[in-house]
């Protein structure tokens, strides 16, 4: 049962990565509205909730709705997916001029990518993982709010610099 249950969620899952290749052309093709829908139907089918159901839980809930009972590498693709969902809408929302709702998105998708490296660290992220330096520079325009900040320290902590002993 194990295994029939572990290739169903990796089938969700690589119906989750062919909807954000479809997100990706729809946005490329200036189709804002159209990637936004597949944006709601990948994280339905992600969370196996409808978008109603799936936007009333706060992001840690959503963390741990993705990664409750699940192995360790199961549980990093799905977050790492929602993350890429969330940076995509993003992108969206920025072509659609609404930057309050991509700065939303794209904080969303900097802590999950964050949670993600540092709950399931992988040699090998998913090619649709996203990118912090990315992600970092499309916020650029004003500074992270304490626990995303907090969240990119744990993930690049800041270097010990050595105080010199005093010599006896």
């Amino acid at each position: 049962m194990l295994t029939s249950k572990r290739d169903y969620i990796l089938r969700i899952i690589d119906e989750v990565d062919e909807l954000l290749s479809r997100v990706i052309f729809q946005r490329s093709k200036n189709r804002p509205e159209d990637a936004m829908q597949s944006v709601v139907q990948a994280g339905e089918r992600l969370f196996g909730l409808d978008a109603n159901q799936l936007f009333q839980f706060t992001p840690e809930q959503q963390f741990v709705i993705l990664t409750e009972h699940e192995s360790p590498e199961i549980a990093g693709q799905k977050v790492l997916l929602f993350a890429a969902l969330n940076a995509e809408a993003g992108k969206i929302y920025t072509t659609m001029g609404n930057p309050r709702m991509a700065r939303s998105c794209l904080i969303n998708a900097l802590r999950f990518t964050l949670k993600a490296q540092a709950s399931f660290p992988t040699e090998n992220p998913p090619g649709y993982a996203p990118k912090v330096p990315d992600l970092l520079d499309a916020l650029k325009d004003a500074p992270l709010d304490a626990d995303t900040a907090a969240l990119l320290s744990a993930e690049r902590p800041t270097p010990n610099i050595e105080q010199p002993t005093p010599n006896d």
